[in-house]
């Protein structure tokens, strides 16, 4: 009996020390995108900062949670500097682009301009369907730049459930930084990647699957 508890009370402090080592992890790379977004003015720091934070979370998933989170970082950030700034600028404009079309077609008279104006909702709609996976995608393949977009595009469409399960995500970080505004230094965007980068994964493992039976077959 004494023996039985002592191994259970082992498997509970097992577990809150994992969790208690993911948390640290996440809030060092937290940490980490703020203040690399930071060192690059935010507005050229912010694209390479998010795509070394995803690199670090598909690796992490893959099985390597024992890299050096800073060193790698930091790597990435400087690698990926111009063609993640590029890539994030041509994000910005197509989506200034379209929420300045709705804008000007909603103040427009006339059915054209209506047809218009839900037209490009649903298409601005397809536009953020495609920012969801579109940083994932970005660091699993190596694709030509606007071959992100097409991916991310069909992949998001073609899986309604886990579309959906990206939303909840990122409306539950929305809620939990509403309470806790703080945390957004520590922990916000890192477990958002987090969480998209294991519902992307398990969508790119069923491709390859898919590829590889095919091949076989």
């Amino acid at each position: 009996m004494m023996r039985r508890r002592n191994m259970e009370m082992r498997g509970v402090l097992g577990s809150f020390y994992v969790a208690c080592e993911w948390i640290v992890r996440l809030a060092l790379v937290n940490i980490l995108w703020v203040g690399f977004s930071l060192l690059g003015g935010v507005v050229l720091g912010i694209f390479p900062a998010t795509i070394a934070m995803f690199t670090i979370t598909r690796k992490w998933i893959q099985g390597e949670t024992d890299l050096p989170i800073f060193q790698r970082f930091w790597a990435v950030y400087r690698k990926e500097f111009i063609k993640s700034n590029v890539f994030g600028f041509i994000l910005v404009i197509i989506g200034a682009v379209l929420v300045t079309d709705i804008y000007i077609f909603y103040s427009l008279e006339g059915v054209f301009s209506q047809v218009l104006f839900y037209l490009f909702i649903a298409i601005t709609f397809n536009y953020a369907i495609m920012l969801l996976y579109i940083f994932p995608i970005y660091v699993h393949y190596d694709l030509k730049l606007f071959q992100n977009f097409r991916y991310a595009l069909i992949i998001g469409m073609s899986n309604p459930f886990h579309t959906f399960s990206m939303i909840l995500c990122l409306v539950f970080v929305y809620f939990a930084l509403e309470v806790a505004p703080a945390s957004f230094l520590f922990l916000s965007v890192a477990p958002l990647s987090m969480m998209y980068m294991v519902i992307a994964h398990r969508i790119f493992l069923k491709i390859e699957q898919k590829k590889s039976e095919e091949k076989s077959g």
